[in-house]
Formats: structure tokens, sequence, C-alpha cells
């Protein structure tokens, strides 16, 4: 009876037993996996270059390695060990379908601010490829550029265009998120247009998927801080309005639509403010948004206004 052939398994396939690149033990078996891990996590399409699959660990191998070490913000020793997670991890994440949702469900409601976390996107992905979707509203937990003025962006509204890294990676790693994510997300800061969308499509596929947990971690972070900010725009503008009401007399649903209104940049913010002081009335906040913001928004005007009415 004739032996019959089979393919071999690969147990493991983003996991090493030695090491890889210079000075490493270079078994071809490993070499092999790790570049099929380096092709498989966007090296070409985040610089251009093709590296070879074919188990020899050659210059090329050596400068892929370097790449995303640097990337990881490691040492560009050019050598990966079995004990090297963080940039394992890092591509493994990368590499479809592993960083596709695996958390299907899970929490989606916040201690304050739902009618901005709501609003900011969804939960579900519509199409095969993460970065086709319908272009509003946004699957949230992977990074994304929500519109032409924005920056990177992650989870509900976590807009990096006007942070700094120190600022991104304290953030994300304080909201549970991953150090190896939060050390790339540090990368996007600043960033804006095209060079925001341009890092959602190289790079997002290495972040990968947040928990809904830990996107609900980061809202509330990046809420308070908002709320903090529309406190003082209250405070400055309603200074001169006669028997003008404080912060706290102000009805909730009216603090709500107001910070939400910063959230997207309020230019009439001022006059926002005076309406409130003065009055706490519902029914003229709904007139001033049809006034004067819904030609800008739609979509998120009219769910200002049904939260009101």
């Amino acid at each position: 009876m004739k032996g019959r052939s089979h393919t071999p398994v690969i147990l493991h396939p983003d996991r090493l037993f030695s090491s890889v690149g210079t000075c490493g033990t270079n078994a071809p078996d490993e070499v092999k996996k790790l570049q099929q891990m380096v092709s498989g996590a966007g090296y070409r399409q985040a610089t251009g270059r093709t590296l070879k699959v074919d188990g020899q660990c050659g210059q090329s191998t050596i400068e892929a390695i370097r790449w995303y070490q640097r990337l990881l913000n490691m040492s560009p020793s050019g050598l990966v060990t079995p004990v090297d997670s963080f940039f394992i991890q890092a591509l493994s994440n990368a590499i479809t379908p592993h960083w596709r949702p695996k958390n299907t469900s899970g929490p989606l409601r916040v201690h304050e601010g739902q009618i901005t976390f709501d609003a900011e996107g969804s939960d579900y992905i519509t199409a095969v490829e993460p970065f086709r979707q319908n272009r509003y509203p946004n699957f949230t937990r992977i990074l994304h550029w929500p519109e032409a003025r924005s920056g990177v962006t992650l989870g509900r509204g976590y807009d990096m265009r006007e942070r700094s890294a120190g600022e991104i990676h304290s953030t994300l790693r304080q909201a549970g998120i991953e150090e190896y994510k939060a050390v790339i997300c540090s990368k996007a800061a600043h960033l804006k247009s095209r060079q925001a969308e341009q890092f959602v499509k190289v790079y997002g596929p290495l972040v990968g998927e947040i928990t809904h947990q830990q996107q609900i971690n980061l809202f509330e972070i990046a809420y308070r801080e908002k709320r903090y900010y529309g406190i003082g725009v209250y405070n400055r503008n309603s200074r001169n309005v006669p028997n003008r009401l404080t912060w706290g007399e102000i009805e909730s649903k009216i603090r709500d639509v107001f910070i939400d209104t910063l959230y997207m940049g309020n230019r009439t913010a001022p006059l926002m403010v005076k309406i409130m002081a003065s009055s706490n009335n519902r029914q003229k906040i709904i007139k001033y948004i049809e006034e004067n913001l819904l030609p800008f928004d739609h979509r998120r005007n009219l769910i200002r206004i049904r939260y009101l009415k």
C-alpha cells in the first residue's frame, strides 16, 4: 500500500519557537512563519516593499523586522525571539481574519453623554472588508476616519487630531487598551484629512479591535474632558446674562445636547449659551438648532431635536 502524502500542519502559525533575524537561530520554518506574519500584517501596503516568503533570513527580512520594531517603539535590533510577545501580538492581531471583531456583544451604556455615545457610531460591521463600510455611522471599535476635517478616531468620538502623542498613549492606557495599541495610536497625533485617512488604512489592522468595555472607558474619559470644557464655555459666555442660571440649574437634557454640539464643533455656542442661561427652555433650544445647526449636520441635529422633545 502506497503511503499518502499530507500537507504539513503548522502548529501555532502566529508563535515563534526560536529566534529570527540578526544573529538568530533562523530555522527556515520559523523564518518563513515570521515572513508570512509580516506580509499578512500589511508590510507592503505600509512601505511599498514586498517581502519574499522563502524561509531565508536575508537583509530584506531583517529590515522588515526593524521597521515594525521602530513602529512599536522597540529597539530596532532586527532580532525577534519567542519572548517578544509585544511584537508578535501586534503582527498576529493584524493578520486577516484574526483581527476581525471577536467581541460581538457587550455593554453600550455609559454613565453620562448617552446621546453623544449613540450618535458617534455603531457596533456592527456591514461589509466584508472593514475599511469599505458605509461612510456613516462608523463601526467605532477600530480606528476610523469619520470625515474630511477629522483626525484618526478610536471609539465613540476620541479624535486624535488635536492631541499629543503622550496624551493619546496615556489616555488609551488609562482606558485599559493594550500597550502596543496605545503605542501605534500615539503616532496619529495631530494627523488630519488625508494623512489621517492613510494612517487608518495602513495601521488600522495592526491596532485591530478594542473591546466594548475599553470603548466605554475611553468615551467616559474623553466625555469628562469635554464636559469640563463645556462648563468653561458656558461660564464665560453667560457672565453678562441678567439673572443667569448656573450650569447645575440647567436641565440635564439641554446640558447633554450642548456638550454634544461641542463634539462636532459649534461656532454659535455663545448664542446657545445665552438661550440656556436665560430661559432653560427646550423649545427655544430646538428652535436654535433648527435655525443655526440643522443645515450643517442634518442627521445629528435631528437626533438632538428628538432627544429634547
